[in-house]
């Protein structure tokens, strides 16, 4: 029996979904993580665009008229076609300035896309750890309806050959069907989570494995992603301001066209045939009045970038909060574990001698509930400690802007 039993319990776990494999799957699968991920290729595409304006572009045309009546000093019919290589030679550096614009606006969506992802692995973690939480409430509960099953059997059979009164049978009655109520309630949270995960992950998390967080230990503390994409804008707000700037620059363009004409129906100032013509222009011009246009423009972005600069600012300071915080959590936890596991052990003590006495008749059953209700409550508070030191854990490595994955064992 024990070894059926054994084999039970491998098969589950063989088959139960680690933490550490599940952040990887989601990092993958999770549709918002890929949604980011394909948002970042937008900017290398446009700057890819941007630079194909650095060389000449090659057009051709053609055209045909026919007048009716001809008149007299026309062509009756006219036709004509033509190409023309035309080279921008200077912009004022305004592709210069939009590719690198280009380059921040990647590295900033870059950098939302992981942010994205370590919220998204604390996320998981935090519902992970809630889970397996809530699953040791269910197991204690479970446990305790074990013994007021067991109880309640015991207390009927006496009730029916008058050694105990009807109150005792509907008090532990009572207790029990408020614990199966518990259960219920239970069950129905950890679905609820386990749903919520699922789609986290981006697939139906089966059964939830054996993990932990490590302890923080020497953590370098990094600048948060979040930051990172503020900063990388503000750098791209700066560029496409010097880009607006190259309106005010010289723009140099050079245009070289072959055309070929002919004419039918002609006189003697459009003889017959066909004409050749090749046109070399070299033009030059600059902007010196546009009624501050450009310059509202450019005052328009740069008031984007003191807003960004007060955002860094704000979650710069946010960011040490946090981590001053995190540190005080985990201290607070542990405190909290300790008493939580002599609250459990001397509850449990407690429970063994009250059930005696209880069944001994030196105890009454309002004594007996109570113990086994504190016995079952010590256990979950223990149980919930213990996983809310993981969150913890993983909240510190959040707000150090470490990938909480690398320290999943």
């Amino acid at each position: 029996m024990k070894k059926i039993f054994l084999s039970i319990v491998l098969a589950f776990y063989a088959n139960a979904d680690n933490l550490k494999s599940i952040l990887n799957y989601a990092l993958i699968h999770n549709d918002l993580s890929v949604a980011k991920d394909i948002n970042t290729k937008q900017p290398l595409l446009e700057s890819e665009s941007i630079k194909k304006d650095y060389f000449p572009k090659l057009y051709i045309g053609a055209a045909y008229q026919r007048n009716d009546p001809k008149l007299l000093g026309r062509a009756g019919d006219t036709y004509n076609g033509y190409v023309k290589l035309s080279f921008n030679i200077f912009d004022g550096n305004k592709k210069k300035y939009q590719i690198n614009a280009k380059k921040f606006e990647f590295q900033s969506l870059n950098f939302q896309s992981k942010s994205y992802k370590k919220q998204l692995e604390y996320n998981i973690v935090n519902l992970y750890f809630n889970i397996k939480s809530l699953q040791a409430n269910l197991e204690a509960l479970q446990k305790a309806k074990e013994y007021l099953t067991a109880e309640y059997k015991r207390v009927k059979n006496l009730f029916n050959t008058g050694s105990v009164t009807e109150d005792e049978v509907k008090k532990i009655e009572a207790s029990l069907f408020n614990t199966i109520y518990q259960i219920d309630n239970i069950k129905y949270k950890i679905t609820e989570l386990k749903r919520n995960l699922n789609l986290y992950v981006g697939k139906d998390v089966k059964n939830i494995g054996s993990s932990i967080i490590i302890p923080p230990f020497n953590i370098k503390v990094d600048t948060l992603d979040t930051i990172k994409s503020l900063k990388a804008q503000l750098k791209a707000i700066e560029y496409n301001a010097k880009a607006l700037d190259s309106a005010y620059l010289p723009q140099i363009n050079i245009e070289d066209t072959y055309s070929i004409y002919g004419y039918e129906r002609t006189d003697a100032l459009h003889p017959k045939g066909e004409d050749h013509e090749n046109q070399i222009i070299l033009s030059i011009n600059m902007l010196i009045f546009d009624n501050n246009s450009i310059k509202k423009q450019k005052e328009a972005v740069l008031i984007q970038k003191l807003s960004l600069q007060k955002q860094i600012n704000y979650y710069e300071k946010e960011q040490k909060k946090n981590i001053k915080l995190a540190l005080l959590n985990i201290k607070t936890i542990k405190a909290q574990i300790i008493s939580a596991k002599k609250a459990l052990q001397s509850a449990n003590i407690a429970f063994k001698i009250v059930s005696n006495k209880y069944k001994s008749g030196d105890a009454t059953v309002v004594d007996y509930l109570d113990a086994l209700s504190v016995k079952t409550n010590a256990l979950a508070q223990y149980k919930a400690a213990l996983y809310q030191l993981q969150v913890a854990y993983a909240a510190y490595y959040l707000y150090t802007n470490q990938d909480i994955k690398e320290y999943v064992k």
